[in-house]
């Protein structure tokens, strides 16, 4: 049997906005942007006492809260202390881009 996943994007109120049959939708803020960005640029992020951090960084990129969220919609993945990008999250963080 074949599923057939429906995805939608577009942008509302400046947030990119995805959605998919088969899970909830899931609201890119421009600071999950920045954040995905930055982690496409170092290829990690590593989570310290108050949020995520780009390597060499002494200021948080985005919160834990934030990162957890991103998380939840399949942009990170977290290993141990350390965030990475997933594939959808890699396209998100291109620079220009407004679609993940």
């Amino acid at each position: 049997m074949t599923q057939v996943l429906r995805v939608a994007s577009g942008t509302f109120g400046g947030a990119v906005i995805w959605s998919a049959m088969t899970s909830t939708t899931v609201v890119l803020i421009p600071g999950m942007l920045k954040a995905l960005r930055l982690v496409r640029l170092h290829g990690f992020m590593v989570e310290r006492r108050d949020g995520l951090y780009y390597p060499g960084s002494n200021q948080p990129a985005c919160s834990k809260a934030l990162a957890e969220k991103m998380v939840e919609g399949g942009w990170l993945v977290k290993q141990g202390e350390r965030y990475q990008p997933t594939e959808k999250g890699w396209h998100a963080g291109q620079a220009g881009s407004d679609v993940g």
